[in-house]
């Protein structure tokens, strides 16, 4: 089972596969079927609306939440409140059915290139951070393999710092932040836009199965405000 609570886009979804073995080849990509799948747009709390999307998915499927072998998470960045439903809703049905059931965190940059589908070109993905920042990264996926390499990490900076800082080669971009930065992106005519949904929870079952996963815990990259608010206190001009 996947979610993802990173942002308004909201999505759980359950899947049936298996993960690569050792002795299988690193090319062979995991063959998942989404068994259900619940998404849902709405800028209300995860809080409310997370456990009764679970609820109404497993009310639908011929399996109990107990079956369930493998939770994955979108880990970040994105919405802090939202990430910390979504984790600690993984970790407590772990805990609660602890025998041999494994967590795995997804990072949401990850997910988007991953979900382009496209292999070895440079993937941009840009997600809008609020406040006039945008999250930023760069991968690349190798053709017959299950590895997403990442060329840059992840880094919260205003739209134009960000593509100013990226060098001036053919990139293609996804996420809602290339769709609300088009104008600055479509300056450079080596840059595409990736067009695609924003759902995400399918592709984070499907990554947690590969090696791109990590463990269950936030990718923040933005300092939290109770973070910015501290230093703030402490400092001579506070």
């Amino acid at each position: 089972m996947a979610v993802d609570t990173s942002s308004e886009r909201g999505s759980v979804c359950v899947v049936d596969g298996h993960e690569r073995s050792e002795c299988e080849p690193a090319r062979a990509k995991p063959v998942i079927e989404v068994l259900g799948e619940v998404r849902i747009a709405s800028s209300i709390q995860y809080s409310e609306r997370l456990f009764r999307s679970i609820e109404f998915l497993f009310h639908y499927l011929p399996f109990q939440l107990s079956d369930i072998d493998l939770f994955a998470a979108a880990a970040g960045p994105g919405s802090f409140t939202g990430l910390r439903v979504g984790l600690a809703a993984m970790e407590g049905f772990i805990a609660a059915h602890a025998h041999e059931k494994r967590g795995v965190g997804v990072t949401t940059l990850q997910a988007l290139a991953w979900k382009t589908g496209l292999c070895d070109v440079l993937i941009a993905p840009m997600i809008d951070a609020r406040r006039g920042d945008i999250y930023g990264a760069l991968y690349r996926r190798t053709r017959n393999s299950d590895a997403l390499v990442e060329v840059a990490p992840p880094v919260v900076l205003k739209p134009a710092e960000w593509l100013n800082s990226l060098a001036q080669v053919p990139l293609v971009f996804c996420g809602d932040g290339s769709n609300r930065y088009r104008s600055l992106i479509e300056e450079q005519p080596d840059w595409t836009i990736h067009p695609m949904d924003l759902y995400l929870a399918s592709t984070i079952a499907e990554l947690a199965m590969t090696s791109n996963g990590g463990p269950l815990a936030p990718v923040y990259v933005r300092k939290t405000d109770a973070e910015i608010a501290r230093e703030s206190i402490g400092s001579p001009s506070s």
